[in-house]
């Protein structure tokens, strides 16, 4: 699920990251593309208008030309209304030329200094000066002989023909040339606004679609994948409940037969004895199996805490090798533990969690292993400041299939196994999860079918240079036996049993009577409080969890009313995070069900003790 949420997130950023940089390069392109057309567009619009204003122009100069010849005979009336049309005719060329001077110097563009340059080169503003000069003079001075009217007819001729003309002329094929470059580039921007379009959607595609593309066929690979992951995972968890099914009717099924048994009274004080053990053994196991669920679904929640402290390495390897090898002995193979090179003195772990580890790994070995060996080689390395500890053994093997499943929850290497060997198949699981939270890891080194597997155990024991070493052990190390009391006595202790569950309040009753004590039962926090207000207790029991008032509402009804003797819980909820909120609702001390016997009468007696 995590490889799926950071797939879709991945997507959707490089989703908007590239489609903001399509939009951006469309942007970008379209502005480029569109202000080159704009600026084209004006251009030709400049060149096209100046080209019309000197067409007119030219039209002026010959029709003041024109009109000038007319004038030949000033006296005809031919003659006056030529005058009057050269007039007007002259007002407009002098609007018209200063209308193109104020046009060129108006625009920027290269072509219009261009224009200026040639005016300028051909003195075109002197000699259209000249020619507006001498129509002028034609139509108004009246003094002028027919001679000077000829020479004037034939300026403006000669200028509308060579001068003026040839000027208006370069201008008017310059700006030409102008306008088909401009058509050109026109045309050009049409292929390339068709290509920059491609450009754009290629882009688009290769940055935005293609991704988007990749990713839906990657995901729906990965859903394909996991859907086969998931109903691979079912069918483990179904075989997976099956299995725990049968491992707990399998202890179920001895409880109640022998339960069975001792209703009967034909049967010996031995046979008893019998049964009561065989009654006691599987109720371990079911004890063990369900703290074994829950250790797996706490370290898969996250919540596992471990409480480190010093240990004695070769006190604690003797303890285990004692419990341990109990078994070995009754399938008649040799447990070994040994050491490589120098081991610290005292490690600092959760012995607890420690011991857990290496029941299960050295019980599994012991378990698929008929003859030969089980051997623990224990050993430091000092680069990591990791205890390794590796466990080998000559039993079945591993094949190379079954290793990949073999810690994964609810997975066993074998269903055949299980139903051959029992046992549910979590240990190996639960083991590798509390190394990972001890800084270590648990691997598979070596397995051979028929041959025997080897696992190497690493834990983060402290650093090297804080510890000290020692170069062998023996497991024949034996703990200072102290002098206890075989038959430890509440004789004349008071205690108050408060507990919904009936049948768990007689039991209890039943235990400290059969060491001495005096003791009253309360099926609630309400008839806790009347017994407490009417009798003297010691020591008062409280389960926790009671319909009304629970125990921490009990708890503190009794401490308002006084009750300052030790209050312990007693109750089936046996997390850290409750020991830690009886602690603080004022608690004495944290019994978790279920107890046994002589458990429950040493909390009494510390209780006791203390108080």
């Amino acid at each position: 699920m995590d490889r799926h949420k950071i797939l879709v997130e991945k997507t959707k950023k490089s989703f908007v990251i590239y489609s903001l940089l399509g939009v951006c390069l469309v942007a970008v392109l379209s502005y480029l593309a569109l202000n080159l057309h704009v600026k084209n567009f004006k251009r030709q619009s400049a060149l096209h208008d100046l080209n019309g204003l000197v067409s007119k122009q030219m039209i002026f100069v010959h029709k003041i030309s024109s009109l000038g010849e007319r004038l030949d005979n000033y006296n005809s009336e031919e003659s006056i209304e030529a005058g009057k049309k050269l007039s007007s005719e002259l007002r407009k060329l002098k609007s018209m030329n200063l209308e193109i001077n104020e046009f060129i110097k108006d625009k920027k563009l290269p072509i219009f200094v261009e224009v200026n340059k040639i005016y300028a080169s051909l003195d075109a503003k002197s000699k259209m000066k000249n020619f507006m000069i001498k129509a002028n003079e034609l139509i108004k001075n009246k003094d002028l002989n027919y001679k000077d009217i000829k020479n004037h007819i034939n300026f403006l001729t000669s200028s509308s023909e060579e001068g003026i003309g040839e000027v208006l002329g370069v201008i008017k094929n310059r700006l030409k040339v102008e306008q088909t470059k401009s058509l050109n580039f026109l045309n050009q921007m049409g292929f390339i606004l068709v290509g920059l379009s491609i450009l754009q959607i290629v882009v688009v595609w290769l940055f935005v679609f293609k991704p988007l593309y990749q990713t839906v066929l990657t995901q729906n690979e990965e859903i394909s994948d996991s859907m086969l992951r998931i109903e691979s995972a079912n069918r483990s968890k179904t075989d997976f409940l099956a299995n725990i099914s049968h491992e707990i009717r399998t202890p179920m099924t001895a409880i109640i037969g022998y339960v069975e048994l001792l209703k009967k009274d034909n049967l010996d004080k031995d046979e008893k004895m019998d049964a009561v053990n065989i009654i006691d053994t599987n109720a371990s196991h079911l004890i063990e199996l369900i703290d074994e669920i829950l250790d797996i679904s706490k370290i898969e929640a996250g919540k596992f805490d471990f409480e480190r402290e010093e240990v004695d390495l070769s006190t604690f390897l003797n303890e285990v090798y004692s419990l341990i090898n109990v078994k070995s002995e009754d399938k008649g193979i040799d447990l070994i533990f040994r050491n490589s090179g120098e081991i610290p003195e005292k490690i600092f772990v959760d012995p607890k969690r420690l011991k857990q580890i290496l029941f299960n790994m050295l019980g599994n070995a012991i378990k698929f292993t008929s003859k030969g060996y089980v051997q623990l080689t224990v050993s430091f390395l000092k680069d990591t400041n990791q205890l390794q500890m590796i466990v080998k053994d000559t039993g079945i093997g591993i094949g190379p299939k079954q290793q990949k499943n073999l810690f994964k929850p609810f997975e066993q290497a074998d269903n055949s196994m299980s139903r051959k060997f029992g046992g549910t198949g979590l240990g190996l699981v639960l083991s590798k999860g509390l190394a990972k939270k001890m800084g270590g890891d648990i691997t598979i080194v070596d397995s051979v079918e028929g041959k025997g597997t080897t696992f190497e155990v690493l834990l983060d024991v402290g650093k090297a240079e804080e510890l000290d070493f020692v170069s062998k052990f023996s497991t024949n190390i034996e703990d200072d036996v102290q002098d206890t009391d075989d038959s430890p006595s509440l004789d004349g202790v008071k205690v108050l049993v408060v507990d919904d569950a009936k049948e768990n309040a007689r039991l209890f009753k039943i235990y400290l009577k059969n060491v001495g004590a005096d003791v009253e039962v309360a099926n609630d926090g309400f008839s806790a409080l009347g017994l407490a207000q009417k009798k003297f207790f010691d020591v008062i029991l409280l389960d926790l969890q009671m319909p009304g008032m629970d125990g921490f509402e009990t708890i503190k009804k009794l401490r308002e009313n006084l009750f300052e003797g030790p209050i312990a819980a007693l109750t089936a909820h046996a997390t850290k995070e409750e020991k830690l909120k009886t602690k603080n609702a004022g608690f004495d001390d944290h019994i978790a069900k279920p107890v046994k016997s002589n458990e429950l009468v040493y909390s009494i007696t510390k209780l006791i003790n203390r108080a």
